[in-house]
């Protein structure tokens, strides 16, 4: 008796994985032109998508990446007078995004955000 190809058996497991994967994906990653916003009173993160009533929030892989671009927009005095400086600034621009759970109306999605460009800041008034 012969025994399998340990190699075709491996990949065979990752087609499978692979596919598994794509049957259980929420939705296609995107871009959008967005709001991003740090609240510093309750500490949430969101990213409002422009011209629609949807907003998402970075998931804990992309939380810090998100928060270093709205700190990048950060003035000194701004720095020097907030417990939490990111709070001060809406950072403006073309998010690319992928979603981790399905679109439901009425509540934040979370998901990965891969990067942004086209960045604009406007301080909060």
């Amino acid at each position: 008796m012969s025994r399998p190809h340990t190699a075709s058996r491996t990949s065979g497991l990752l087609v499978l994985a692979l596919l598994s994967a794509a049957a259980h994906a929420t939705e296609p990653c995107q871009t959008i032109h967005g709001r991003a916003h740090l609240y510093g009173g309750d500490g949430q993160l969101r990213i409002w998508h422009i011209g629609t009533h949807h907003e998402f929030e970075p998931d804990r892989s992309s939380w810090q990446l998100v928060l270093s671009w709205l700190n990048a927009g950060v003035t000194e005095p701004q720095r020097a007078t907030l417990a939490e400086p990111a709070s001060a600034v809406y950072l403006f621009g073309d998010f690319d995004l992928c979603p981790s759970q399905p679109f439901r109306k009425g509540a934040v999605q979370p998901a990965s955000f891969l990067r942004v460009r086209h960045k604009h800041y406007t301080a909060v008034p």
